[in-house]
């Protein structure tokens, strides 16, 4: 027995469930399906997005890490070498570019951080050019070592338009070989068991 004649032996109201079951499915299938199916793609395209924008932070991220490194060796081979005596360096500098240092005065050294020391070296130029000025302050900044104009003081001398009198501390930063000596000794075993207290 074939179906429609399963379904002509049905009771009127049996007939009319079925029909009604049946347009619900047909209703699933043509509306909740598609919604379902469009729903689960916006979804897994909104995972993939969210993939797609941590892959790209991962690869920010990396560019900054190269960059930090980068900077960071930069900085430490800066460091390696401690700039030489602050008044004959900055008097050969000074002779370079055509400025005259009558008065130099070093200064104490003092610790800056817990492996740096700083010295500093206050230097005054009498009637200096704007232009030789620049330019000594631009080779003092690129020697290539660990140096800092710390302080200037700049002052305009009435004689002439292009005359100035100025002031400035030039500072080098050193790395303290005491205490890094001291800090690499008490991290050996050996400075270990030394300073273990010993029971006689």
């Amino acid at each position: 027995m074939n179906l429609q004649a399963r379904f002509e032996q049905l009771e009127e109201r049996e007939k009319r469930l079925l029909l009604i079951f049946c347009g619900v499915v047909a209703v699933m299938f043509v509306l909740i399906l598609p919604t379902y199916a469009a729903m689960s793609v916006s979804e897994q395209r909104t995972e993939n997005d969210r993939i797609l924008e941590i892959i790209r932070e991962i690869k920010d991220e990396r560019v900054t890490l190269s960059r930090r490194k980068a900077e960071t060796k930069r900085v430490g081979a800066r460091y390696a070498k401690n700039a030489p005596p602050l008044a004959s360096f900055l008097a050969q500098i000074a002779d370079q570019v055509g400025v005259d240092i009558p008065e130099t005065q070093d200064k104490s050294t003092v610790p800056a951080g817990k492996t740096i020391k700083e010295r500093a070296t206050k230097i005054r130029l009498r009637g200096v050019g704007l232009l030789n000025l620049s330019n000594f302050l631009e080779k003092v900044e690129n020697s290539g070592y660990p140096l800092s104009i710390s302080h200037i003081n700049i002052k305009k001398r009435s004689a002439k338009p292009d005359e100035y009198d100025v002031e400035m501390d030039v500072s080098a930063f050193d790395r303290d070989e005491t205490k890094k000596k001291t800090k690499t000794d008490a991290e050996s075993p050996d400075a270990a068991e030394e300073e273990a207290p010993t029971n006689d």
